[in-house]
């Protein structure tokens, strides 16, 4: 007969159910909500990832081909010293002189402003470049995985918290003898 009052003081009432079932949802609603929010947060930027890659190959594929002025300009310059040294009288000798040291300033100039402007290029290029995009494709797609993946765990813990609380129902709600 004492196992009957244990039961019976043990059993749950309609009430008591519903607030163990609010319970349980109220503990899990800010994981379950962070979860979603960290896959929406993903899946946002795996599309901006794709639609910076778009762009980076669609600028790839108009860029027009560029020449180097630095090259001509180099060649420039060394064909004035020489014919710098074909001049004869002292007049044209400071004339072309002049008109050379012109030029071989100039092309120092052109030679630092290419070296910073390469530098710029590569670094965009390796932050915006088609393979750069790709690569952050590809870490946003794993990105998005990985949510999805915890999604399902968070989702998974509630479904095992769940089954606890209908096991827990049954349990106490069974009658006396079983």
């Amino acid at each position: 007969m004492s196992e009957q009052t244990d039961a019976g003081a043990d059993a749950l009432d309609a009430g008591e159910r519903e607030r163990l079932a609010a319970a349980l949802e109220a503990r899990f609603a800010a994981h379950l909500e962070a979860a979603a929010a960290a896959v929406r947060d993903a899946e946002r930027r795996l599309t901006e990832a794709r639609d910076r890659l778009a762009r980076a190959e669609e600028a790839a594929a108009v860029q027009p081909y560029r020449s180097s002025r630095l090259v001509f300009m180099r060649e420039t310059v060394t064909e004035d010293v020489e014919a710098l040294e074909r001049k004869t009288t002292g007049k044209k000798v400071r004339a072309a002189y002049r008109f050379l040291l012109d030029r071989a300033v100039e092309l120092a100039a052109g030679e630092v402003q290419g070296f910073h402007d390469d530098l710029a290029a590569a670094e965009h290029e390796r932050v915006h470049g088609v393979e750069a995009c790709r690569a952050a494709v590809d870490r946003a797609d794993a990105a998005l995985e990985e949510a999805r993946a915890m999604e399902e765990r968070v989702r998974s813990a509630e479904r095992s918290a769940r089954q606890g609380l209908a096991v827990l129902v049954d349990k106490l709600t069974a009658s006396p003898g079983q």
